[in-house]
């Protein structure tokens, strides 16, 4: 258990030290806390949204040209008086040095046209996605340093919020694990893992 406890943080620092999703999460929480204009360099709200404040941007997704779902769920009876049910997509899933790096893309359906949070889509439940490898009974629980903030990401209902997050890579020769979103069974089965 304490080698896998060192090894995590091994992943972390070295992820940390090279992991471009991080620098763009820092420079867009540094943009948010500023008032945005219309100047030069402020992007427009498309189909997809606020880039600044859907999370897009510090994911490094394109809102022009998002990506295609590499799997995805929905999510109902979320118990949250607006948010009728949520789909929640993975985006990517790649590894990066110590880590696999996943983008989630997650738009809620409901009533209203007040901007919510990730932290809202799910039901008021902390963004802390598992993979779950069935063969060799482990989990690979996110990396929280890594992790885009659940309340710091909102949209419109029907529009997407972006989270990212990493996990540790999976042991050799495994090719698919199931993903839990919100609860401890698998919402997502058979996820095929990032060569």
């Amino acid at each position: 258990m304490r080698t896998r406890v060192v090894a995590l943080a091994a992943a972390t620092a070295a992820a940390l030290s090279g992991c471009s999703m991080l620098d763009q999460a820092s420079d867009s929480s540094d943009s948010n806390s500023q008032s945005t204009g219309s100047g030069d360099g402020a992007e427009s709200s498309g189909p997809e949204g606020d880039p600044e404040e859907n999370g897009a941007k510090a994911a490094n997704i394109d809102t022009e040209n998002p990506p295609e779902a590499i799997a995805s769920v929905t999510l109902d009876r979320l118990n949250h008086d607006t948010v009728e049910e949520t789909k929640v997509e993975l985006v990517e899933l790649r590894k990066d040095t110590n880590v696999m790096l996943a983008t989630f893309r997650l738009t809620g359906e409901g009533r209203g046209t007040e901007s919510t949070s990730a932290f809202d889509l799910l039901g008021n439940n902390s963004f802390r996605p598992v993979f779950v490898d069935m063969e060799n009974m482990e989990k690979y629980r996110n990396v929280t340093d890594l992790t885009s903030s659940d309340i710091g990401v909102e949209a419109p209902l029907g529009q997407p919020v972006y989270m990212f997050t990493a996990f540790p890579l999976p042991r050799e020769g495994v090719e698919t694990m199931d993903l839990q979103i919100v609860s401890a069974r698998a919402e997502i089965v058979d996820v095929p893992m990032p060569k």
